[in-house]
């Protein structure tokens, strides 16, 4: 393993924890606001909608980590996932808050928390691109002249798939 790929795996191992740990610190937080809601967390409300959320964010957040570890296909899409989900809780967070102090709130926790992870959750889905699909086979992009006259096939596919018994 070159010198680039242990930065790489390192990098990944501590997003790994990083990402499971905000999911792990999620859990006092939906104790809270379950504590809120005053025994109305398992009714129809709208109080129980922000639960539902919060706990959804925690178990993407620690799939995501579980995934990113193992260096799973499937991280990029979790992650991608997450980062929409985190957006949309900083944006109703802010648009449903009521006015002065809890909007302040808020706005800072969607600032400096759930969009920063939302970016990192966003380039950690692109960066995962790279050993989680697969290679793209090393064929250069042929042009109008490359054809074969006879088959009116590229030259490069002939070569692979072997030649033309004419």
């Amino acid at each position: 393993m070159s010198a680039q790929e242990t930065g790489r795996w390192k990098r990944q191992r501590l997003l790994a924890r990083l990402f499971a740990v905000c999911g792990v610190l999620l859990v006092p937080w939906i104790g809270v606001l379950i504590e809120q809601l005053h025994g109305q967390a398992g009714k129809r409300s709208f109080g129980s909608s922000w639960v539902g959320l919060d706990v959804l964010e925690a178990v993407l957040l620690l799939t995501v980590a579980r995934l990113l570890s193992r260096r799973h296909r499937a991280t990029s899409p979790v992650a991608a996932a997450t980062a929409a989900v985190l957006c949309l809780d900083a944006w109703f967070d802010t648009m449903s808050a009521a006015p002065q102090l809890p909007y302040a709130e808020s706005l800072a926790m969607a600032c400096f928390a759930e969009l920063p992870l939302a970016a990192l959750l966003a380039w950690t889905a692109w960066r995962a691109l790279e050993w989680a699909g697969p290679r793209a086979p090393d064929v250069s992009p042929c042009s109008l002249s490359d054809l074969s006259p006879s088959r009116q096939e590229p030259v490069a596919r002939q070569a692979v798939t072997g030649p033309s018994r004419e």
